[in-house]
């Protein structure tokens, strides 16, 4: 993530198990312009850009994913002492390997956060269906729902339709997804935590939901 060489960040990929990552796919590096990315003349501007981050690699460079390797990466990042996890993916069965991992990592005081999926409005992906994990996804600027978005166990919507993202080459371009809904919420959480780290993951939670708006409130004030 040569892009963000000014920013604080540790790799690991939990593919191989090495200390340095490749994103070929550009997704992990979408999600990072999101969180990190330094004020640019592409107007992306990151939603927590003094974070310290932990650039974990699970996913392979055509976007699929193994659990083990997922696991590997929870792991990895529960050693190394994190405070959030930010989990971009969804499968489509419950798998009580990862389930495991997940309760350990919040049994740690992480918060853990996931994207709802992008299953045509089916139901949740796992892990953000799992109980305890902070399922995220997206609407439009209109604030109604993706219709690739997911329905089901859905804790929080933030804008997911045409998001303005950084490629690994530096550019500007636009994605949809409740990955990059889950990004932002991530963002969010972290300036909550910088503010003060010793609250419990239960307070955090609190705090997302008395500054949330209801969604059906706003949908009218927008559409009149």
């Amino acid at each position: 993530m040569s892009i963000f060489k000014n920013s604080s960040i540790i790799s690991y990929d939990a593919i191989n198990n090495k200390p340095t990552t490749t994103d070929s796919l550009g997704h992990g590096t979408a999600l990072a312009s999101i969180l990190i990315a330094p004020a640019n003349k592409q107007t992306v501007h990151g939603v927590s850009p003094k974070v310290k981050l932990f650039d974990v690699k699970v996913l392979n460079d055509k976007g699929g994913g193994d659990v083990d390797d997922v696991i590997n990466g929870i792991n990895w990042s529960i050693k190394q002492d994190v405070d959030i996890i930010n989990l971009s993916f969804g499968f489509q069965k419950y798998d009580k390997r990862l389930k495991h991992a997940i309760d350990k990592a919040i049994e740690n005081n992480i918060v853990v956060i996931a994207s709802a999926g992008n299953t045509l409005g089916l139901s949740t992906d796992y892990p953000a269906k799992y109980q305890n994990v902070i399922s995220v996804s997206s609407v439009d600027k209109n604030l109604k729902r993706d219709k690739f978005a997911a329905k089901g166990k859905v804790d929080f919507v933030v804008p997911g339709v045409q998001v303005p993202v950084l490629t690994p080459l530096g550019k500007l371009e636009t994605v949809n997804g409740t990955s990059f809904a889950t990004a932002y919420v991530t963002g969010i959480v972290s300036n909550i935590l910088s503010k003060n780290p010793k609250l419990e993951r239960q307070d955090v939670l609190k705090i997302l939901k008395s500054t949330a708006r209801d969604l059906v409130k706003m949908r009218s004030m927008v559409t009149g």
